[in-house]
């Protein structure tokens, strides 16, 4: 919602200050799906708030359903679109959260990165992501919050920040910063900055290479921060935060998928106590680059549970779907 236009309208109808903070606390709890259900504001004002404003800065275009996933593709006041999905992983609901309308980064295995870069989400957008989902899931809330949808978020870093302000405040969403993720895909000056606020939330790197060749070929953005920096950036944060830094590999047939893929990626788990491997079963991308085979996958597997470091392999949910960031965006312009 646009709180600046909220709180003007407000006192253009010379309503007393208490309302506007009334309001807020209603569209934070995510109950409502109109001002007209907030029973506890006289009912000309709803009637008023209904007719020129809107609650929520976006409106569902299209939703899907699976089993553990709901995916939605959600229409902005431009006509752009943007992706959220809600994963339900039974003890808790997370929300995946896009920061821009397409990318601007091009990995070769994101179906974003084939739209493009449009433009910023505000911070508002960013938000009204995770109230659509709790009005849709009220009684139940979204409990965690990933950045890992819709572009890059260390290259929407200012709203990226306010919104994040907004989601940990107790007068906010109140999410706890544990339960908040980011995944940037190496923006080496930002991994610095992001160490040297202090925050308690989880940061993750998209890695898929510890080769430099494979690691630009498919992620461009590495001509312009190597691994040597990334690599660099990813230790201070790890000696400055003193928590545990997440790293993202999919595993892509006859690119990072390699016995010397394996090993490097080995060695480079080794190197700190504090680096942890999510292996990721690569989501497929029309016209794109190919998930490595089960076999693959489990030789990877095996020798990663031998040698002790600290991973997992990550459950995929929702491909019946399509729910890896930008397939459903990109599916929708085609048709």
């Amino acid at each position: 919602m646009n709180l600046p236009k909220l709180q003007q309208f407000l006192r253009q109808a010379n309503q007393p200050d208490y309302r506007f903070r009334q309001i807020v606390k209603n569209y934070y709890s995510g109950r409502f799906n109109s001002f007209d259900q907030m029973t506890d504001l006289p009912k000309d004002l709803r009637a008023q708030l209904d007719q020129h404003l809107s609650l929520l800065s976006l409106q569902p275009a299209q939703i899907q359903n699976s089993l553990h996933t709901q995916k939605v593709l959600l229409r902005l006041f431009d006509g752009n679109t943007i992706e959220s999905v809600l994963m339900d992983y039974d003890q808790w609901l997370t929300a995946c959260l896009s920061v821009e309308v397409g990318c601007p980064l091009g990995c070769k295995f994101c179906a974003t990165g084939q739209m493009g870069f449009v433009r910023n989400l505000t911070s508002d957008e960013i938000i009204d992501q995770i109230i659509f989902w709790n009005q849709k899931v009220s009684p139940k809330y979204i409990g965690r919050v990933v950045f890992m949808g819709m572009g890059e978020p260390f290259l929407n870093w200012h709203n990226l920040l306010a919104a994040i302000k907004i989601i940990n405040s107790k007068d906010g969403l109140n999410i706890g910063t544990r339960k908040i993720s980011i995944s940037t895909a190496g923006i080496t000056p930002k991994i610095r900055e992001f160490a040297d606020l202090g925050t308690e939330i989880n940061l993750a790197i998209s890695l898929h290479s510890l080769d430099q060749k494979i690691r630009q070929s498919i992620m461009p953005i590495a001509r312009q921060y190597p691994l040597d920096q990334l690599i660099d950036a990813c230790r201070y944060y790890v000696d400055h935060t003193h928590r545990q830094l997440f790293f993202e590999y999919a595993l892509i047939k006859g690119v990072n998928d390699h016995l010397r893929d394996l090993d490097l990626l080995i060695k480079f788990l080794k190197s700190h106590r504090l680096f942890y491997l999510n292996l990721i079963p690569l989501n497929s991308v029309s016209g794109g680059l190919a998930p490595s085979p089960k076999s693959t996958l489990k030789i990877f597997h095996q020798k990663l549970s031998q040698t002790k470091v600290n991973f997992s392999l990550r459950r995929s949910f929702g491909q019946d779907i399509h729910a890896a960031c930008g397939q459903l965006a990109t599916q929708s312009k085609i048709i």
